[in-house]
């Protein structure tokens, strides 16, 4: 089943390992389709993989030409640091 969405929409999240944490980053066409997905290889701490995940999801935004996106995460931090 696809959803009509509007803009395209990006979500990034980050999984703790005993050595830091990992990011994950999905961005979803307005088809609905999944376009791209990945992850990182480095460890992290938790905040700073989620800084690096919402970063590199904007500069590949930005790479793509997308002019319209929704961003989504967990980070109660980061969203209220970028809502101002």
């Amino acid at each position: 089943m696809l959803v009509e969405i509007k803009s395209w929409q990006s979500y990034f999240d980050r999984a703790a390992r005993n050595k830091g944490a990992r990011v994950g980053i999905v961005y979803v066409m307005p088809s609905g389709l999944i376009l791209y997905s990945f992850s990182l290889h480095e460890t992290y701490s938790n905040n700073v993989a989620d800084y690096e995940a919402l970063i590199i999801s904007l500069e590949l935004a930005i790479e793509m030409c997308i002019d319209q996106l929704e961003v989504f995460g967990d980070s109660q931090l980061i969203i209220r640091q970028v809502n101002g």
